[in-house]
């Protein structure tokens, strides 16, 4: 083999191997680093971006809250310029309608109001008061979430013309003034074709607090753990579980002032379904339904949950 034929493949080979590198090359993607301006832009659309989102959801909101205002402010010019009994005998005439299609009644309603939200005052609760009468419910609780320099309604006011009832738990409707009492006949006499003294149905009015919720739970399991050495408590541990379960929800009823059987149906006057805390051992059988903050509330409103409730299936929670 000569010398210059050597010296031929050496040169063939290393032209070879430097356009393969120059190919390889060529094949790389060029990856380059934003250059700072690019970057500033990138960002300043990302904020504006954002903040135009923000816009049309303010938007958003503000025309949701608009059109329930207008809705809300329709129905009540209607009410108000129907009379006082046309009013009531509409209220009546659907409420029997309602009970006509029940196939359960709740017997105990449990109201739930947003911290934030301002619809609902004392002559609305009052309203609902007395639907909950006509359609047979026994017990309604008021768990109200506001301050009281934001709309809170303590029931204590509301139903303070009754017979003085104190506590946690009260009456409804409110009774007669003294001097109606002393204007109306003797018991055993006939006023209207009514004997006087008969009793007439009322409901039974709770006031809940937020103190009630899981700081209540926490202080009757405290209260367990330091009576832990006490014959009770061994008898409890050695017992099933649901024995400490029921002991525990005994002392929170005891604690709480007033009997009443667990919430069936709550009404939630929020926009997102929530219970902020509401006695979560009370709640494992509630059927719940959102009113949204800022909607009108009537009797069409309702009668519509009632007729929900009467076709959901309930099961307990866990």
């Amino acid at each position: 083999m000569s010398v210059g034929y050597v010296r031929l493949c050496t040169l063939r080979r290393g032209t070879e191997e430097a356009t393969g590198a120059d190919s390889w090359q060529k094949r790389q993607p060029l990856v380059e680093k934003p250059s700072p301006d690019l970057r500033n832009m990138i960002e300043v659309l990302c904020l504006l971006l954002g903040r135009i989102l923000l816009l049309l959801v303010g938007g958003y909101e503000l025309m949701w809250r608009l059109r329930e205002r207008l809705n809300a402010l329709v129905i009540r010019s209607y009410d108000l310029w129907r009379s006082g009994t046309a009013r009531e005998l509409h209220e009546r005439r659907v409420l029997a309608d309602c009970r006509s299609q029940l196939t359960k009644t709740p017997q105990h309603l449990v109201l739930v109001i947003s911290p934030v939200d301002a619809g609902v005052d004392a002559v609305l609760l009052s309203r609902i008061f007395d639907f909950a009468l006509d359609v047979g419910i026994k017990h309604v609780s008021l768990y109200d979430r506001r301050t009281k320099g934001s709309g809170y309604v303590d029931m204590a006011d509301l139903c303070r013309s009754t017979s003085g009832d104190t506590g946690s738990c009260l009456k409804w409707p409110p009774g007669p003034s003294p001097s109606k009492l002393e204007s109306l006949p003797k018991n055993g006499q006939k006023s209207n074709g009514y004997v006087n003294g008969s009793h007439s149905p009322q409901l039974q009015l709770h006031q809940i607090s937020a103190s009630d919720g899981h700081a209540l739970i926490a202080d009757v399991c405290r209260e367990l753990y330091e009576g832990r050495e006490t014959e009770l408590v061994q008898s409890l541990l050695k017992q099933k579980r649901e024995a400490l379960t029921e002991q525990i929800s005994d002392m929170l009823s005891q604690r709480l002032g007033f009997e009443a059987p667990e919430p069936e149906l709550g009404i939630v006057f929020a926009r997102q379904t929530c219970t902020y805390g509401l006695l979560p051992w009370h709640a494992r059988f509630t059927e719940f339904h959102t009113h949204p903050s800022g909607r009108h509330f009537d009797v069409e409103t309702f009668a519509s949950i009632l007729c929900k409730y009467s076709r959901c299936e309930q099961r307990w929670g866990t």
